[in-house]
């Protein structure tokens, strides 16, 4: 794996809450995929370590991803995951009772297509924390229970 200095490594879920401000959700039901790894988003677009207020964990299980970080407000946090587009038609979902937005898995490219295949996404907020889950091979009906296991 290519080093990314704007990533750090987590060895396991305690140390990677050790470099964010927020207690971490773990999914419970993960479609028979291992924990790969986990990153924390340390360093901007410029070099600059980001503060521990700004950073963002991704868990990355094989067949999809999560995305957890902490806007500035509940606000903000409901904007990012509203109002933000994260691919094309979004439906409204619920997860876990509150309010998000899904997209379904794009069509299998042609061979040879650069852009490769538009992921499933199912992306919500809780108070001033966004949350998402990501997959290019699952379809959005195994996104959400994945995301609702994130509160069993």
């Amino acid at each position: 794996m290519v080093h990314n200095p704007h990533f750090e490594t987590a060895a396991d879920w305690a140390q990677a809450a050790a470099l964010v401000d927020f207690e971490p959700r773990r999914p419970a039901f993960t479609a028979g995929f291992a924990l790969q790894s986990l990153a924390v988003h340390v360093m901007d677009h410029r070099k600059r370590r980001l503060p521990v207020s700004a950073r963002s964990l991704e868990a990355h299980y094989g067949g999809f991803v999560i995305d957890q970080k902490r806007a500035s407000c509940a606000a903000q946090a409901r904007h990012l995951a509203l109002s933000r587009p994260h691919g094309r038609a979004p439906a409204t979902v619920q997860v876990a009772g509150q309010e998000g937005r899904s997209y379904a898995l794009g069509p299998v490219p042609e061979s040879g297509d650069i852009d490769g295949r538009s992921p499933a996404v199912v992306v919500w907020h809780e108070g001033d924390r966004v949350y998402l889950v990501a997959s290019d091979q699952l379809e959005v009906a195994t996104l959400l229970r994945i995301a609702v296991s994130l509160y069993d």
